[in-house]
């Protein structure tokens, strides 16, 4: 009998064991089903087969309600990022190489072209010395060939004698229109009053050109080699034109066709 009963002991241990095992794993089981599964790392994805079910979570608490909406407009702080990046919009800037003379009082004048080789020349109201550009000399550009533009700042009071002269491929003059003592009028260069008509471009385009009975001057080499001037129409009499104080080497302008409207009709 004691050999029996052990056996019996033994199978009901195994049972027992058995059975808790088989609780144990229905358990894990029914607990896995609610979790959602780890997919297998094989180094190359999914293995063949495979669905991901992991679904990351939509909120970290509760829904709201109603969604806000998108707002895609940039906030003030994107805006003013957009702004610091945004390329700055540069500006033509000034010639350099032009050739100036001290006055020694702070103030400067243009001596001549220099090593500038612009064809667009921009006189700067400030010398790289810091000095104010006042005056234009005489003859600081005659017969440049490169220069096709000038512009001329504020601060010059003063434009010396056949300063732009001879410029072959001038076409071209401009004058900030803050300058008290000169002024363009088209292209072509006057003093403020434009009493005097101090250069009309040799290659100014167009062939014709009104001069007003308010020019009482027009000075030396103003009009010489101008390519494509062919008549002048001036607002007054011939009287009034014969009265003009018209300078030497204006070959141009003696050589165009003139047209008179007596009492500016």
């Amino acid at each position: 009998m004691k050999p029996l009963t052990q056996a019996l002991m033994i199978l009901l241990a195994i049972a027992f064991a058995v059975a808790l095992s088989l609780t144990v794993a229905l358990l894990c089981l029914s607990y896995a089903q609610g979790l959602p599964h780890e997919s297998v790392d094989t180094g190359g994805g999914r293995l063949p087969g495979q669905t991901d079910t992991r679904l990351p979570p939509l909120y970290e608490t509760d829904p709201p309600a109603i969604l806000p909406p998108i707002d895609s407009s940039p906030t003030e702080s994107e805006e003013e990022s957009e702004e610091e990046t945004e390329p700055e919009t540069l500006l033509p800037d000034v010639s350099n190489g032009l050739s100036f003379v001290s006055n020694r009082n702070g103030t400067c004048r243009v001596f001549g072209i220099g090593t500038c080789i612009d064809a667009c020349v921009v006189i700067p109201e400030y010398a790289p010395s810091g000095e104010r550009v006042v005056s234009v000399d005489s003859g600081a550009f005659f017969g440049c060939s490169t220069v096709t533009a000038i512009q001329i700042p504020a601060s010059v009071v003063e434009i010396g004698e056949l300063a732009f002269s001879a410029c072959k491929n001038l076409m071209y003059i401009s004058v900030n229109a803050q300058n008290a003592h000169y002024r363009d009028i088209d292209g072509i260069l006057y003093s403020k009053d434009a009493a005097t008509l101090i250069l009309y471009p040799p290659m100014r385009a167009g062939s014709e050109l009104t001069i007003y009975t308010v020019t009482t001057e027009i000075a030396e080499m103003a009009f010489y080699n101008c390519a494509y001037l062919r008549a002048i129409y001036y607002t007054g009499s011939p009287e009034q034109w014969e009265a003009i104080s018209v300078g030497s080497k204006n070959y141009s302008l003696i050589a165009a066709a003139k047209v008179f409207y007596a009492n500016g009709k």
